[in-house]
């Protein structure tokens, strides 16, 4: 009984591994058939699969120099390979570059009034808020152009030909929100503090513009750019011999800051002024800091006016450096 139990086992092993052999054989079969009718379409589409790599190219063949004839395969070197990929890279770049050129070529701005001409006085020392002959800057606006009513920023601005003078109230009725920790300590990023950021370039010609930055805590800085390829671009340099530091004071008042900024004109190149002359100028308050959740960004000269409204808030966008008037 026993022995007849491994006789029917050996038996159904035997006839598993027949079948399988069966199978595989069909299998075969099958394959063979479907690669012999097809063969022309499978070669084709791993053909065009290669071609996607630039492993191989097609070449159309002329027959005698006359028509083009059937498209004939060219296989690519690795070398050649390479070349290819090096060339399609460099078209690409050179498309983005193009892309980038044509925006600045042709601003997308947003069709909103733009600032009146701020007016500087001409006068002979560091004047005081109340003299009369200062005139109030146009109110600032958040950077896409739109009014900002929530907190007032005024600005009024004087030179004796030799200096330029501004003096700024921040409003502030939010006294525990605003912002100094960037100047804490040995800290010293103003421009993330409550502040005022004052670019200034003698004209669009120039090479070169300032920064000046001063944080509601008096602790302030200053940059010297130059202006790269792009508009919205400034290359931070050294400070070059001869450039006078700005002199900074901060206090503050009943209802919010005063800002004191003295600046000599001969950083910007401008040997003197006179009335009737110009220079381009913005403004920045950092509103309660740069990037922090109740930060608002508020510009003399909004860059979505003067610059393109698909680049958002950038200070440094020479093309919302806009003239400045003395008058005497």
């Amino acid at each position: 009984m026993f022995s007849l139990a491994i006789n029917s086992f050996i038996m159904k092993d035997h006839l598993k591994k027949i079948h399988l052999n069966v199978l595989f054989i069909v299998l075969f079969l099958v394959l063979m058939v479907i690669f012999s009718f097809y063969r022309s379409a499978l070669a084709g589409l791993a053909v065009r699969l290669l071609a996607v790599t630039h492993e191989i190219s097609f070449a159309n063949v002329r027959k005698g120099g006359g028509e083009p004839g059937t498209a004939a395969l060219k296989i690519v070197t690795l070398k050649k390979f390479n070349s290819i990929a090096d060339k399609n890279r460099l078209v690409q770049t050179k498309a983005a570059s193009q892309k980038i050129s044509d925006m600045f070529k042709y601003p997308v701005t947003a069709d909103l009034p733009k600032t009146q001409t701020p007016v500087i006085s001409f006068g002979e020392s560091l004047p005081e808020w109340n003299d009369p002959k200062l005139a109030l800057f146009t109110p600032l606006r958040k950077y896409d152009g739109t009014v900002w009513r929530k907190e007032k920023t005024e600005i009024k601005g004087s030179t004796n030909g030799k200096m330029l003078y501004l003096l700024c109230r921040f409003y502030d009725n939010d006294q525990g929100a605003v912002v100094t920790e960037n100047t804490a300590g040995d800290k010293n990023n103003p421009w993330k503090d409550d502040s005022i950021e004052v670019f200034l370039m003698k004209d669009s010609k120039s090479k070169f513009y300032c920064q000046y930055v001063l944080s509601v805590t008096g602790k302030g800085d200053v940059h010297y750019c130059n202006n790269g390829v792009q508009p919205n671009q400034g290359l931070k340099q050294q400070l070059p011999a001869g450039f006078v530091k700005p002199r900074y004071l901060a206090d503050k008042f009943e209802g919010g800051f005063e800002l004191e900024v003295s600046i000599a004109l001969s950083n910007i190149g401008i040997g003197s002024l006179k009335p009737g002359d110009f220079f381009l100028m913005q403004v920045v308050r950092n509103y309660h800091g740069q990037g922090y959740n109740n930060s608002v960004l508020l510009q003399l000269f909004p860059v979505y006016i003067y610059a393109d409204k698909r680049i958002r808030g950038n200070n440094h966008d020479r093309r919302a450096f806009q003239k400045v008037l003395v008058r005497k």
